[in-house]
């Protein structure tokens, strides 16, 4: 059982950082409104490896992904506090004892009075086996309902959740879970220019050799990543760096733009597979270096 709970957990942040850290890139209004893994839409959410989709009010906030695996968050724009979705990827579980893995972590982020509601066996749209799990609690004095929708697909867990506070997560909000839809076409490897696999290569190297400074001489000075920055970087590689024994990526997409280029993919290691949270880069004086999405979020 500690193992079912814990691992997946460390697992996950080890294995979001091969780029370092959150999928959905680089917003430019200047682009048109067509979704892609690297152009955040409001109401639309993408993730670039798996591949799937996913909707949600388009007057909803982003917010800075948050804990282990959580690869991209949005609030209602009601005044705190207000529903929020989450949406992580860590590695795989079996999806009949989510629920077994959910409880501790939440008591440990404060939750009190946690109770299953419901455990139930689902299905997505296109027919994808699930799970959905509705947990209540207390947080801060007032009631709490999280409600998850989780699957299995390529080796990872994928777990979407709506919390609501002080009332019922809704048919309606749930809807938004429901949302979800792969793009399977989307997640076969691709070969990326040579330069570029350079890059990719040397980044895996320097962090399997556990040489920090090397590590770090991979992210742009100007690197920001939904908030985040490249000191923020350095203190999780400082943390981390030692536990990487393997690791290895691969690109399933990619879009060149100039001194740009946009990848999605995922990381298999030591800690197993996972999700690149990266996915943008930028050519500086002849080299590739992590560039982030370049988004600034609230909070």
């Amino acid at each position: 059982m500690k193992k079912l709970i814990v691992l997946p957990l460390i697992m996950a942040v080890m294995f979001l950082t091969w780029g370092s850290v959150a999928p959905a890139c680089a917003q430019d209004s200047t682009k048109d409104d067509k979704p892609t893994f690297y152009h955040l839409v409001p109401g639309t959410y993408v993730n670039g490896w798996p591949r799937f989709t996913m909707t949600y009010p388009k007057d909803w906030v982003e917010r800075p992904p948050m804990g282990a695996g959580s690869v991209f968050r949005a609030y209602a724009s009601a005044p705190y506090p207000s529903p929020h979705l989450s949406v992580v990827v860590v590695p795989s579980i079996p999806l009949d004892r989510l629920a077994e893995a959910f409880l501790p972590p939440m008591k440990a982020m404060g939750f009190t009075d946690v109770t299953v509601v419901s455990d139930r066996p689902s299905r997505l749209r296109d027919g994808t086996p699930a799970r959905e799990i509705d947990v209540r609690g207390v947080q801060n004095g007032g009631p709490i309902d999280l409600v998850y929708l989780a699957t299995n697909k390529g080796g990872v867990l994928i777990h979407v959740s709506l919390i609501s506070y002080g009332g019922k997560v809704g048919d309606d909000q749930k809807a938004i879970l429901y949302s979800l839809q792969f793009e399977p076409d989307k997640d076969k490897p691709m070969k990326v220019p040579p330069d570029v696999q350079e890059f990719l290569d040397k980044h895996s190297n320097d962090i399997v050799s556990h040489d920090l400074a090397k590590v770090m001489t991979h992210y742009s000075d100007r690197y920001l990543n939904s908030g985040e920055k490249k000191g923020e970087v350095e203190r999780f590689w400082r943390w981390m760096i030692g536990s990487v024994t393997s690791i290895n990526g691969t690109v399933t997409d990619f879009v060149p733009a100039g001194d740009k280029a946009y990848l999605a993919g995922f990381v298999t290691g030591n800690f197993g597979i996972g999700t690149t949270r990266e996915t943008s880069i930028i050519k500086e004086n002849g080299e590739w270096k992590w560039y982030g999405n370049q988004r600034e979020v609230v909070p």
